[in-house]
């Protein structure tokens, strides 16, 4: 009798034991744990009680490959277990969960649809096909870049204000329902379609590498960083978003587009596409243009501020011949204004980016001989006036700088070498550029 009531005693001990702690089978997972002050014994079990108090817990970088044994800590509200080799992670127990940043593993799926009060999800650079974020309605944040989605549920997620998923699988992503949208990044997919009209908080939209053929930015005024490089656009209107400072659209196949509107503009990068002209007088704060490999016939940077343009590049637009600018010789001297052989400035070009004056109204100005072997005679019409005029190469550097009278010659051939010249005249506050061949 003594005999087995002591059995029974033991068996009763034995299970009350197993009830107070909970497994822990990866030896790097109870390392973790152990290293930190949460275990004293490497036996493959942890105390129930210690763990259950844990609110915040580290164990990133250990190698572990699984992590049975998290659903009893009850109380975590922040869980890092990044830089591991997990394959899948069972956070249905985890309901206090706020933080959760597990990037850089091998799972394939994660749900945390029992987690209601998460706001921060990092799963980056795993191998993810499937991701329920369904039941997590306080999710603010989510980076899931570097995975295999092809389909991604955000319907729910009405507080979501930062979306960060560029190189996934998806084609198709809808986020109308997400006004708080503050953030969206989705480069690498091979999404057709984005639309944005009512995330009208919008102020960061990047969606290169991508097969979008039209996209509608007019609802989103908050907008300030644009990246749509590398689709299929066609045209761009942004003449809405007023708070627009950075626009990078090339590589696409855009033969409009409209920034009249967007006054505040930056950066300008539509280089390898299809425009023909290209009207940016609206745009003063400019400082950054990038507009070569076009079509472009006119070119308008008469923006009232050319001083503030630290480089443009208008090569490569064999069709360009007059660019429209503040100053003829500020353009024409300065080494960050980018251009082609053929193309010169002036301040009215009369042509379909033209605005303000038309130099056309000057007197009856001529050169001749054009092309010439040398001298060459500057008419001014009978004019009384004074003009100067200046004489500019093809690299944009300043040959000559005199005042003429009524008629007058300049000789090419103690100046310059055979081929192209542009000639500035100033005359009654206006001004011509007239190109001259020597021969």
């Amino acid at each position: 009798m003594k005999v087995i009531l002591s059995f029974l005693l033991v068996i009763s001990l034995s299970n009350l034991t197993t009830a107070q702690t909970t497994a822990i089978p990866d030896a790097n997972f109870e390392f973790a744990l152990y290293w930190q002050g949460y275990d004293v014994i490497l036996d493959g079990f942890v105390s129930t009680a210690v763990i259950s108090n844990i609110t915040n817990l580290s164990v990133n970088g250990f190698n572990i490959n699984d992590l049975t044994g998290i659903e009893d800590f009850i109380s975590l509200t922040e869980l890092q277990c990044f830089d591991n080799n997990l394959t899948s992670i069972n956070l249905s127990q985890n309901t206090a969960l706020t933080t959760l940043l597990c990037e850089n593993n091998q799972l394939t799926n994660l749900d945390v649809s029992q987690n209601p009060a998460l706001t921060t999800l990092l799963c980056y650079n795993n191998q993810l096909t499937s991701l329920n974020l369904i039941g997590a309605n306080s999710l603010s944040k989510i980076f899931f870049w570097d995975n295999n989605l092809t389909s991604l549920d955000v319907s729910q997620n009405l507080n979501l204000s930062y979306l960060l998923g560029s190189h996934n699988q998806l084609t198709n992503l809808d986020v109308t329902q997400n006004i708080a949208l503050d953030t969206l990044i989705c480069d690498y997919n091979p999404l057709i379609s984005v639309d944005v009209t009512q995330n009208i908080a919008l102020k960061y939209f990047g969606c290169g590498y991508a097969s979008l053929t039209s996209i509608d930015f007019s609802q989103n005024i908050a907008l300030e960083n644009l990246y749509i490089v590398y689709n299929q656009l066609t045209n761009i209107d942004v003449s809405q978003n007023i708070n627009l400072k950075d626009l990078r659209c090339n590589n696409n196949q855009i033969s409009s587009i409209n920034v009249n509107g967007t006054s505040a503009l930056e950066i300008f990068d539509c280089k390898f596409n299809q425009l023909t002209t290209l009207d940016l007088s609206q745009n003063s704060n400019l400082y950054a243009i990038y507009c070569a490999y076009n079509q472009l016939t006119c070119l308008n940077i008469k923006n009232g501020n050319n001083t503030n343009i630290a480089y443009i590049d208008m090569r490569n637009n064999t069709n360009l011949t007059c660019v429209e600018v503040d100053d003829v010789s500020y353009a024409s001297s300065n080494n960050y204004f980018v251009r082609d052989i053929q193309t010169y400035y002036s301040t009215w070009c009369n042509n379909a980016c033209s605005v303000g004056m038309d130099e056309n109204s000057l007197p009856n100005i001529s050169l001749y001989p054009n092309p010439t072997t040398g001298k060459i005679t500057i008419d001014l019409g009978g004019i009384k006036q004074y003009a100067k005029t200046t004489l500019i190469n093809s690299l944009g550097q300043v040959l000559l700088t005199q005042n003429y009278g009524s008629t007058n010659y300049i000789n090419l051939e103690l100046v310059c070498p055979k081929g192209m010249y542009f000639l500035t005249l100033e005359t009654d506050g206006e001004v011509i550029t007239k190109k001259i061949i020597k021969n």
